[in-house]
């Protein structure tokens, strides 16, 4: 049986994905509240404030990507 990659599919997949990725970002402040150290969302700001340009790129580019999907 093949699978088949509908927008819908891919759409759930980047969806899980985004979930997962924020899940574990939420596990990793945690950890870092209790433990004192500084966690991995602040190394995600500074890239974010060092390359305005690259995260703009990627949010145009994520968004043309799921327009594409629910809209065509």
């Amino acid at each position: 049986m093949a699978l088949h990659w509908t927008p819908e599919a891919i759409i759930s997949l980047l969806a899980t994905l985004f979930v997962g990725v924020l899940f574990a970002l939420m596990v990793n402040e945690t950890r870092a509240l209790a433990m004192g150290s500084d966690p991995l969302t602040d190394r995600v700001h500074e890239l974010a404030w060092r390359f305005p340009r690259a995260t703009f790129a990627l949010a145009v580019v994520l968004g043309m990507v799921l327009g594409h999907l629910f809209w065509a």
